[in-house]
């Protein structure tokens, strides 16, 4: 229905740039538009038509045409438009739509679109049209040439007739023929759902249901003299069995390339040399803070402890008081000291593999097999640094609300940043199961002592990805392409608050009202608010792999563990903002 159309005129374009759609017929991104979405018709009198919305590294986001015409009919908006002939690519433009190869899609600003959560858009401001090869809706997005096609089925063009000419812009013009002659089309009648013109298409099967074309065809075909019905007989039957939805009354009377014992077993399958990776989130836990060798197991990490007393003393005036005693105006008094104590904890992962597996597998298994071992150990670093609550009572902890955790669990190992932030008294700030804003966020970052919330340059916030979204809609978050040289500062930042880079983290998981992960439901975010220098990882042993052979079985074992310690300088590291809508 969207097809972009050359309507014999020079350089005249036109077609559906949007279908109707419905919950079961989407778009390739899962939107959908209706009758009631509000495409901001009467805003502009015309719109610009780009190539590619732009995105051609060749044509880039100069103007190709103008766009005129909308209107709105039970199949979708039908656009029509002018290509401008003194564009350099505008011949290259117009010979792919010759080819069937270009199709129409509309564009949009963010700011300007509303969409449902099922992917219904209600609002969808239409700020240019675009002829791409490769649109967001590919329902019926072939392209023709409208008057050849009329031709070549011996159908008069007649219907097409203008009742006026156009210029050269394409726009009408009482009286004024484009070059001194009248033209002969104009755009197609079903641009219009009430235009009497419109074209229809009829046989001598019309008066025949689906089920009296099938009940012919297995008759016919039953005949020893059968041959294959007409083309006419064809096409009815086929549109008739899909109009009636019948197309699931049969299947598999065929042998197909993918039908077991039936031609399968003898299609070929061949495979890419190179694997296609999942996507995954960054891992921004981990790098936010400091790490040592630990050298022992535990091993000590002194601190500063209490500072000495300052104290307030007159002029020295007494030979008395040159003494080290009691009458010394100046009291003495001392610099404390402290510890912090890191044990090292192992998270460990192995894998078992076939010699075989080894030898025919079209990619290099352990190669892969190592890399992936590798991301696995970093991802469970990352959960444990974050989501660590060494818990494991009946009561559950704060990944496993109201349950004995699982043993082996990862977060098992050491007590978190998140622990830390719900744990220590006035840390927790409740949203109330609203969207944050910054008010809040400012709440939650100076529930820590000033001494370490006032350094932004030293802070972090961690975020879950439905909190990020929230956040997206903050005027006061200053988004990557603001930041200028600092969009590489930290690896996952998505933008500023304050000074203080936000990340987004997969293992960052929604919680309950009370920011625990439980039985659920879990749909509330959460914002963490980290001091990064209050906090240390010590490492016993670095991520290591191994590979072993294993020949009295003919197989490999793969191993991958770490140890590390996880420690803080006090409980007031960090604060968080939990019981966010998202």
């Amino acid at each position: 229905m969207n097809a972009v159309k050359l309507l014999d005129m020079p350089d005249r374009v036109g077609g559906y740039l949007v279908v109707w759609g419905s919950p079961a017929a989407r778009d390739l991104h899962g939107d959908y538009f209706t009758p009631e979405t509000d495409f901001g018709l009467e805003w502009f009198e015309a719109r610009p038509m780009l190539y590619h919305h732009g995105l051609d590294d060749g044509v880039q986001a100069s103007v190709v045409g103008r766009i005129d015409h909308l209107k709105a009919d039970e199949f979708g908006l039908w656009a029509e438009g002018q290509l401008d002939r003194r564009h350099r690519y505008a011949e290259a433009i117009r010979r792919l739509i010759a080819k069937g190869a270009l199709a129409w899609s509309s564009g949009s600003l963010p700011h300007l679109i509303q969409r449902a959560a099922d992917g219904h858009i209600r609002r969808w401001i239409l700020v240019e049209g675009s002829l791409t090869p490769t649109p967001a809706e590919p329902r019926l997005t072939d392209v023709s040439l409208i008057t050849p096609a009329y031709r070549a089925l011996g159908m008069n063009p007649a219907p097409l007739l203008p009742d006026e000419p156009f210029t050269q812009q394409g726009t009408p013009q009482k009286g004024t023929p484009m070059n001194n002659e009248p033209k002969t089309f104009k755009r197609l009648p079903i641009a219009d759902a009430q235009d009497a013109q419109r074209i229809r298409v009829s046989s001598e099967f019309d008066t025949l249901s689906a089920e009296d074309l099938l009940h012919g065809y297995v008759l016919l075909r039953a005949s020893r003299d059968f041959h294959g019905v007409s083309e006419r007989y064809a096409n009815a039957l086929a549109h008739k069995v899909r109009s009636a939805n019948l197309s699931h009354l049969k299947a598999d009377e065929l042998s197909t390339s993918t039908q077991a014992g039936y031609g399968d077993e003898w299609v070929q399958e061949l495979w890419s040399a190179q694997i296609w990776k999942k996507a995954r989130v960054d891992n921004v836990v981990m790098p936010l803070f400091r790490a040592v060798d630990m050298p022992s197991n535990p091993f000590d990490l002194p601190v500063e402890g209490a500072d000495p007393v300052v104290t307030f003393v007159p002029e020295t005036k007494d030979e008395a008081q040159l003494t080290l005693g009691a009458s010394n105006p100046i009291p003495d008094s001392k610099i404390g000291s402290g510890k912090v104590v890191l044990h090292a904890k192992k998270l460990a992962l192995r894998v078992g593999f076939s010699s075989e597996l080894v030898e025919d597998s079209i990619v290099p298994v352990v190669a892969l097999y190592r890399e992936q071992a590798v991301r696995a150990i970093a991802d469970a670093i990352d959960h444990a640094l974050l989501n660590g609550d060494t818990t494991t009572a009946a009561t559950g902890n704060i990944n496993s609300d109201h349950a004995a955790p699982p043993a082996g669990s990862v977060y098992l190992a050491f007590d978190g940043v998140r622990k830390t932030a719900l744990s220590t008294a006035g840390n927790a700030i409740d949203m109330g199961n609203a969207a944050p804003t910054l008010a809040k966020l400012r709440e939650a970052r100076f529930a820590m002592a000033y001494r370490y919330s006032a350094r932004p340059n030293e802070l972090a916030w961690i975020v879950d990805g439905g909190t990020y979204a929230r956040l997206l809609s903050l005027p006061e978050l200053i988004t990557m392409d603001k930041a200028g040289a600092l969009a590489t500062a930290q690896t996952g930042q998505i933008g500023f608050l304050d000074g203080i880079p936000v990340l987004v983290s997969s293992l960052m998981h929604p919680t309950e009202a009370d920011g625990k992960v439980g039985a659920g439901p879990n749909n509330r975010g959460t914002a963490v608010c980290v001091y990064r220098g209050g906090w240390f990882v010590g490492y016993r042993r670095k991520i290591s792999v191994n590979v072993d052979y294993l020949p009295y079985y003919d197989s490999y074992q793969l191993t991958a563990s770490v140890r590390l310690g996880f420690g803080r300088y006090d409980d007031d590291v960090a604060s968080a903002l939990y019981n966010i809508a998202v």
